[in-house]
């Protein structure tokens, strides 16, 4: 199926918390600066302060000791019967006949194809979400070529999108300018497992446009696949 791999990366605000003196603090400190006998709590505060250097500094060499030094990677972990098995269903998912229409529905068998780059398939098509996505699939027969239904999305404020196919045989760029449009590329009909990369000059979003509340950046969706002999 087009874009098999599942493949999912974000910064949240928590990773630049910036800690700040509130005001009421700074009061406070100022004033325990002036009242006798405030180097006590000075001396709590300094305490405290030691206590966590000393912890951040436990806690960074138990991480850097559990790295490997050497810089190689360990043995990979065993695969059970039960997980090959697994393995070998989801591979299988991918096999797709030659021509023969794919379609690109959320109750298509074919929807095993998208990889990353695509929203979840809807009933009628799929979004490309990003500004690549994949579709990798291994034809059922030999496929010289990859023909993809598209539809992009596109408004008068972006009236074409710059689409650029790649596969095991080569490069094509084409413009899309709405409606539903096919796009095709040659594939390497000796190799077994195909890929196909849809990359797009642009995705925008239509509360962006000012055309709704969908706020997912999109491509353009696909429609269907069709493999040619």
């Amino acid at each position: 199926m087009p874009g098999r791999e599942i493949d999912h990366e974000q910064i949240s605000e928590e990773d630049e918390l910036t800690v700040q003196e509130s005001p009421s603090r700074s009061r406070a400190s100022e004033s325990l600066r002036d009242v006798p006998g405030s180097d006590t709590g000075a001396g709590r505060l300094r305490g405290r302060l030691t206590e966590w250097i000393a912890l951040a500094v436990i806690i960074g060499l138990v991480v850097l000791g559990s790295w490997n030094w050497a810089g190689e990677a360990g043995p990979p972990p065993e695969l059970s019967e039960a997980d090959l098995r697994t393995l070998e269903m989801l591979r299988t998912l991918r096999d797709v006949e030659v021509d023969v229409e794919l379609m690109m529905t959320s109750e298509s068998p074919d929807r095993w194809i998208l990889d990353r780059g695509f929203d979840a398939p809807e009933e009628d098509a799929t979004w490309m979400t990003a500004a690549e996505a994949r579709l990798e699939f291994t034809p059922v027969g030999t496929a010289s070529a990859a023909y993809l239904f598209v539809y992009p999305f596109v408004s008068d404020s972006v009236p074409v999108r710059q689409l650029t196919l790649e596969s095991s045989a080569g490069t094509v760029e084409t413009t899309l300018t709405g409606g539903g449009q096919v796009v095709g590329i040659n594939l390497d009909g000796s190799l077994q497992d195909q890929v196909v990369t849809l990359r797009c000059d642009s995705a925008d979003s239509p509360a962006d446009l000012g055309l709704g509340s969908d706020v997912r950046p999109l491509c353009l969706k696909l429609i269907s696949v069709r493999l040619e002999p």
